[in-house]
């Protein structure tokens, strides 16, 4: 706690850390780590936004945790003058509920924080004070009924509040195992529409369980016990009962053989797959066999090494439910690269001392291999298999270098060099001029060669704890913990009253004490989070042409103005930040009945700004600190590639927009028959439609089965572009109004082109040449073979355009006219020549003749 980390900033890393720690022990791990998983798995729920903006772009994912410990708000959040007045009563009679429980959830930036809490007087009246402005969700429970949510902005002042909680549903649940045998002591989660919160259940002993205070459904209920593979199932009706079957985990056992076919003794077995990262290892026995158990059904890969000797990496090992699959590894002399990370191109360029050098077989590994140079700059990194390979590099204070391929055969040494980072620094104010204080900083643009930018220190810092964990290799894994990977027989499985781990080091939260990790665990990286004053300073930052985004949970996400930043150099910004306004809205459906559950997306009609939440079980929902205009999509099924509305809504600055969203009447499916030409059906044909009409905002694909049939889910009566493609037929689009009984489309054979590029005059061909052929149908692409040609296939008849392009050539454009020959007769297309690409070099200057740099120039 210093004057630049104030507690929420504190908050932001230190979540950030936690949500990391249960990659490192699975869901499915050894009873002795189980009860401190359970709790950081119940933790890191409310984290999950945080890893978000630690280094996943995109990402729209809102979590709320469990109100029992959901952390408080931070006492630096300013601005506490909201009030509620919240009445409970019973939807069936609408008579006051007493003792109910009802929580205030606040949401700060992504994460949820308890705001107040209470349980309702005899009218059913609960009183809460002191809450936070913006973006809330209120959740009432009370025995015997379901639990009741609602969605609001709070603001100044005291505002009334009702909730009706209807009758409670009920589901029972039974566990078993693929032998028909009782999972006792199983755990349930199960999720309802308008619920983040999941509600939980544990098994009995003949591996039972009734689950009460359910809304109404679809439910998803998920099962859980050590050993076992988790299941999922889903129910619909009250009283209605799921039967989940928990499979065993499979296994895989390894042989490692040496040049010889002999046993290799001691030889070390590395394994990494989709749901275990980071990688394992473990170490082979007397006859050079290690049992890799407690694996859940996926993709796996494998590789082995002994002193300088490895094995190729074994990729694709699919391991289905229960298993037990066996893999031989051999080993074979592996290389050693010699790198030397260098502050510049010249040979003579000073050396960058700690910098993180990594080494990647085939461009793409699950085993990257880690060192840190040395005073001299220098690291040696292997055993790798002969292959390709590729080098990056990573130094505090420079910018990051990847892709380097390494040279074969390998030379006695590659230099990397690295450029000099940059520096930003600005200011953040409000419309009024006055200082935004916790403000995070993130920076976006193009560097000088035109590669994206967007910098974030936490996902620097994510990068340097991955590197850090792979320093040393894959972690070993520990007897009957973990993944239960031991070398020779299995023993007993500890039960879960047994010994565990101290917790820090059971969550990974303890730095590891393991050969290769020197001095104290490195320390999270800092956000770039504005001053009391609103200044800021990122550094570093990457050269280029970059501009700076800002984020605020009371203000709308705000851009600077686009500066170009030298290497080593630094540039200043000022950005102002605008409050914007509140959107509490309430979907429907066709008969006024509120939609719980529903997904709804907000989306800024300028900038990048995007927010997803879904309605309470009443219907509602809520956004705070909104741009003056966005666009609401609103999807109920769980294709949420499909919404079923969209709507522009117009939110004024400092004020509170209320919107009610009208679900239309669900449309019926849109029959389809494809068939050919003499009327017989077209089996696996492709059908993608898009509706014409703004106003309903359709897209869906289906495909064809032996009888040529498919259906268009929710199309009839919508506008409609119909695309149709299937092999051996040409492409073929249909426009409709959606209202006749049944689409009838007939298909005519494909058409098929020949063509030649050659060089100007004709005198030699062109290898390798892309073509694009372009119709109204579609793009296809094809290349030249070794004397020039090329052959395109599945065409539809009509005109087109040609372009060809090759390096060392200028791109040729042409019109083209496909005839229709029924498919019979393929089409020859005039010869393509090429001519020599010319260049054009030159400087920018600014007025003054001064050199531009990190200007972008471009062709036309």
């Amino acid at each position: 706690r210093s004057s630049r980390c104030s507690p929420r900033r504190a908050n932001v890393f230190r979540g950030t850390a936690l949500r990391l720690a249960p990659a490192v022990i699975p869901t499915q791990a050894a009873p002795r780590y189980l009860p401190a998983a359970r709790a950081l798995r119940a933790i890191a729920a409310s984290l999950l936004v945080l890893l978000a903006a630690a280094g996943i772009p995109g990402s729209t994912l809102r979590a709320i945790p469990d109100e029992g410990i959901a952390p408080p708000v931070p006492a630096d959040v300013k601005d506490r003058d909201g009030a509620l007045d919240i009445t409970v009563r019973s939807a069936a009679g609408g008579s006051p509920l007493a003792g109910a429980s009802v929580r205030a959830l606040a949401l700060i930036g992504g994460q949820a924080y308890l705001a107040g809490a209470r349980q309702t007087d005899r009218a059913g009246v609960a009183q809460l004070r002191g809450l936070p402005r913006g973006e809330a969700w209120i959740v009432a429970d009370a025995p015997g009924r379901a639990r009741g949510s609602t969605r609001l902005v709070v603001e100044a002042g005291v505002r009334p509040l009702a909730l009706e909680l209807g009758a409670e549903h009920g589901i029972d649940v039974a566990v078993q195992d693929e032998l028909g045998a009782a999972v006792a002591g199983a755990e349930l989660e199960i999720l309802q529409p308008s619920d983040a919160v999941p509600v939980g259940g544990r098994t009995d002993g003949a591996g039972a369980a009734h689950v009460g205070r359910l809304s109404a459904g679809p439910w998803q209920i998920t099962a859980r016990a050590p050993g076992f593979e988790e299941a999922t199932g889903r129910a619909s009706h009250e009283g209605e009962t799921v039967r989940l079957v928990l499979r065993k985990l499979g296994g895989i056992d390894v042989q490692v053989l040496g040049e010889d076919g002999e046993p290799v003794t001691g030889s070390r077995v590395a394994i990494a797959g989709a749901t275990l990262w980071p990688p394992r290892s473990a170490v082979t026995g007397g006859r050079g066999e290690v049992l890799l158990g407690a694996l859940g059904a996926g993709s796996y890969a494998l590789r082995a090494t002994a002193a300088d000797r490895v094995s190729p990496t074994e990729l694709g090992v699919l391991l289905a439910r229960g298993e037990r699959k066996t893999v031989v590894l051999r080993l074979a002399p592996g290389r050693f690269v010699s790198v030397r990370v260098t502050d510049g191109p010249d040979d003579d360029a000073d050396p960058v001392r700690a910098a993180r050098v990594t080494l990647v077989e085939g461009g793409v590994s699950p085993f990257p291999l880690e060192a840190t140079t040395d005073d001299k700059g220098r690291a040696r990194l292997g055993p790798i298999a002969p292959g390709p390979a590729t080098l990056g590099a990573r130094a505090d204070g420079f910018l990051g270098r990847g892709g380097m391929p390494v040279a074969s055969p390998v030379p006695a040494e590659t230099q990397v060099a690295l450029v000099h980072a940059g520096t930003l620094e600005g200011r953040v104010v409000d419309g009024r001029g006055y200082p935004v204080d916790g403000a995070t900083i993130e920076i976006i643009g193009t560097d000088p060669s035109g590669a994206p930018v967007f910098d974030d220190p936490r996902r620097s810092s994510f990068q340097s704890a991955h590197f850090d964990a792979m320093l040393a290799g894959p972690a070993p894994m520990v007897a009957s913990g973990e993944l239960g990977v031991v070398p020779g027989p299995v023993p007993a499985i500890p039960h879960e009253g047994s010994a565990a781990a101290p917790p820090a080091v059971a969550l990974g939260l303890a730095w590891p004490n393991r050969p290769g990790t020197r001095g104290p665990p490195p320390q999270a990286a800092e956000p770039w989070v504005t001053r009391d004053d609103g200044t800021f300073r990122a550094t570093p930052a990457s050269p280029g042409r970059v501009r700076v985004i800002v984020h605020h949970p009371q203000f709308v996400e705000a851009q600077s103005e686009i500066v170009t930043l030298a290497p080593g150099g630094s540039a200043h910004l000022d950005v102002v930040m605008h409050a914007g306004g509140s959107l509490e809205g309430t979907v429907i459906d066709a008969r006024d009945r509120p939609v719980e559950g529903a997904r709804v997306v907000a989306s800024a009609t300028r900038g990048s700004l995007e927010r997803t939440t879904r309605t309470a079980t009443d219907g509602t929902f809520a956004f705070a600190a909104m741009p003056d205009e966005v666009v609401l999509t609103v999807s109920v099924e769980e294709d949420d590639a499909q919404p079923e509305a969209r709507r522009v809504v117009s939110v004024p600055e400092g004020d509170r927009k209320e919107v009610v969203v009208r679900l239309p009447e669900p449309r019926d499916p849109l029959p389809v028959t494809i068939v050919d030409g003499r009327g017989f059906p077209v089996d696996a044909a492709q059908v993608s439609a898009s509706s014409l009409a703004p106003e309903i905002p359709l897209r869906i694909t289906a495909f064809t089965h032996r009888d040529g049939a498919a259906a268009l889910k929710r199309a009839r009566g919508a506008p409609l572009r119909v695309e149709v493609s299937a092999p051996g037929f040409a492409p073929r689009v249909v426009i409709t109004e959606g209202a006749e009984p049944e689409l009838r489309i007939e298909l005519s054979p494909s058409e098929t082109a020949h063509g030649e590029v050659v060089t100007a005059r004709g005198r030699d061909a062109v290898v390798g040449a892309e073509i694009t052929f372009t119709t109204d149908g579609g793009v296809r692409r094809v290349r030249t073979d070794g004397g020039g040609a090329f052959t395109l296939t599945g065409l539809a008849p009509g005109r087109a355009k040609l372009r060809v392009r090759a390096a060392g050539f200028a791109p040729a454009i042409r019109d083209v006219a496909i005839p229709d020959s029924g498919g019979r007769r393929p089409f020859e297309l005039s010869r393509v020549e090429l001519a020599e690409e010319g260049a054009v070099a030159g400087t920018v200057v600014d007025g003054e003749g001064q050199p531009v740099a990190g200007a972008r120039v471009a062709r036309d």
